[in-house]
C-alpha cells in the first residue's frame, strides 16, 4: 500500500510539473509568435507609408502643375480681353 501511494505521489508531483512546464513553455512560444507578428505588421505599416508618401507627392506635383496651367490660361485670357 506504502508503494502506491509513492507512486501515486510521483504522478501527482510529475503531472504538476509537467503541466507548469507546459505552461511557460506555451507562454513564451506565446510572446515570441507576437513579437515576430508585430516586427511584421511594423514592417508592412512602414511600406504602406511609404506608397502613400510617394503617392501623396505626385499627386501635389500633379496639382502643382494644374495650378501653373491654369494661372497661364487665365494670363492669356486677361491678355487677349485687353
Amino acid at each position: 500500500m506504502e508503494m502506491g501511494k509513492a507512486v501515486l505521489k510521483r504522478v501527482a508531483v510529475w503531472t504538476v510539473l509537467g503541466i507548469v512546464g507546459g505552461g511557460v513553455a506555451a507562454d513564451m512560444f506565446w510572446r515570441q509568435k507576437g513579437a515576430q507578428e508585430q516586427a511584421n505588421l511594423h514592417t508592412q505599416q512602414t511600406q504602406e507609408l511609404q506608397r502613400l508618401e510617394a503617392q501623396l507627392k505626385t499627386l501635389t506635383d500633379q496639382l502643382a502643375a494644374e495650378r501653373l496651367r491654369r494661372e497661364a490660361l487665365e494670363r492669356s485670357l486677361s491678355e487677349g480681353r485687353k
